[in-house]
């Protein structure tokens, strides 16, 4: 939404854009009603609370209307710019009045960039948010009612968290796009950037500008223990030969990028040393090149690796799998606490990560298992392997395919990580059947959005 936030009472409209949150159209939000009709041009709605996704949400003669820009609490009024059988989507044309959880966003790219969507919203409103969409989940598809919740753990810092800033390329200039939109806002610095990835950013961006190669995405990785990054660069078509002298040619110069990596459908080439490390938790350094996931919030993946590993509760005697294993954030902290760690990763650049970190480390207890985590599992099941503890860090389209091996090998407990609550309240609904959810927790890696990571801890009952 292009609103420009002025003092209170003051309110001017700017334009909106509509983005569509995930599962939205089978959302539902509750039963209070408006008295205003879609047969007014421009009617006025109360703001009740956010969704999952970047709009807050209304409702208006019988349906639920998403308006991203707003804040639970105000007043505002609309204009309908979509409406379906049972939601709509609006902008605001005036803020009427304005809410206490409103605050004034401090980046300088909104409201036209559509990658920080709750930063008008004071920050304990975020984490009261986040709490509620959880919760919400678990009612609504995981039908399970009454769970105590603790509180979320925020973020130690709203801003400069992210360790990696994935962005996007359109006709040579660098940004992100705008909401709703594939229309590019050029960007010189992002708030949510820590200061080694905004440091380099107009270099890349001069890098970018002179390759004859069509790149279309960049990612930037800031090292752990180093002041410098590393970057990774998706291609669109093939590479063009004279690149190959202009990159070795940049990277001498740019010392505080230690190596590129420039990525196409079919190929790769890499320059200088494209790695950079991260710590799980201290003392321990795994080494991940540029591309590859890792979590964004250094000082947040230490809560979370800590969490698990509370929650595991691991000891000698025991076999852990770990599944979606990435470069070794679970496997490798949790390999000295057992007696064994299937570690199971099927990104061919990851799975190289991982077994280079469990041999670097001496981990000789960690078997790196390069497949998709339903065949694995499938293989261990075959086996009838016993298994004690389960790590699940699926990506957000969660671990359904998986759920039917997680039956039959049974593991006593499952420490579930996910990024994407609603699929994670499916796939507890699929495994209610035999496993209790003890506890869950939501963490708080992604001020600024609507995202959040949650750990839930299932037990085996039967």
């Amino acid at each position: 939404m292009h609103i420009c936030f002025l003092p209170l009472g003051q309110t001017r409209l700017d334009g909106l854009g509509a983005d569509r949150p995930e599962l939205a159209a089978r959302l539902h939000c509750g039963t209070s009603r408006e008295q205003v009709g879609f047969q007014f041009v421009n009617p006025i709605v109360t703001i009740e609370r956010m969704s999952y996704g970047p709009h807050a949400l209304a409702h208006l003669d019988g349906k639920v209307v998403f308006v991203r820009g707003a804040v639970p609490g105000e007043t505002v009024r609309l204009k309908i710019e979509e409406t379906h059988a049972t939601y709509a989507y609006a902008r605001v044309e005036e803020i009427v009045t304005p809410s206490p959880l409103r605050r004034l966003p401090p980046c300088p790219y909104l409201p036209r960039c559509g990658g920080c969507p709750w930063q008008h919203l004071r920050y304990d409103a975020q984490l009261e948010a986040k709490q509620r969409n959880f919760r919400d989940h678990l009612q609504r598809i995981a039908k399970i009612p009454d769970l105590s919740l603790p509180a979320p753990i925020p973020s130690p810092v709203e801003f400069g968290y992210r360790s990696r800033l994935s962005l996007r390329v359109e006709a040579k200039d660098v940004g992100f796009y705008a909401a709703a939109s594939h229309e590019l806002v050029p960007i010189e610095r992002c708030l949510l950037g820590d200061a080694r990835v905004n440091d380099a950013l107009p270099a890349i961006q001069e890098l970018t500008r002179r390759l004859c190669s069509n790149v279309r995405r960049i990612e930037l990785a800031a090292d752990a223990s180093e002041p410098q990054v590393a970057a990774a660069m998706e291609i669109e078509g093939p590479f063009e030969q004279q690149d190959e002298q202009t990159a070795l040619t940049w990277l001498d110069a740019h010392p505080m990028v230690r190596g590129i990596v420039l990525r196409g459908k079919r190929w790769t080439r890499s320059y200088g040393t494209p790695q950079v490390s991260f710590e799980p938790v201290c003392g321990l350094s795994l080494r991940v090149r540029a591309g590859v996931f890792s979590q964004v919030n250094p000082q947040m993946n230490t809560v979370l690796v800590t969490k698990v590993r509370e929650l595991l509760s691991p000891h000698r005697a025991e076999r852990i799998v770990d599944a979606y294993a990435g470069a070794g954030n679970f496997a490798c902290t949790l390999a000295p606490d057992c007696k064994e760690v299937l570690a199971i990763e099927v990104d061919p650049a990851a799975g190289e990560d991982l077994q280079e970190n469990v041999e670097r480390l001496g981990y000789a207890n960690v078997r790196v298992m390069r497949d998709t985590t339903e065949r694995a599992l499938q293989r261990l099941a075959e086996r009838d392997e016993t298994i004690h503890g389960l790590v699940l860090d699926p990506p957000r389209s969660g671990a359904r395919e998986a759920i039917p091996w997680i039956l039959r090998l049974k593991p006593q407990r499952i420490v579930y990580v996910s990024c994407n609550s609603a699929t994670l309240a499916r796939d507890l609904a699929l495994l209610g059947g035999h496993y209790r959810l003890e506890q869950a927790t939501v963490l708080d890696l992604f001020p600024q959005t609507y995202h959040f990571e949650v750990v839930a801890l299932l037990v085996l009952t039967c």
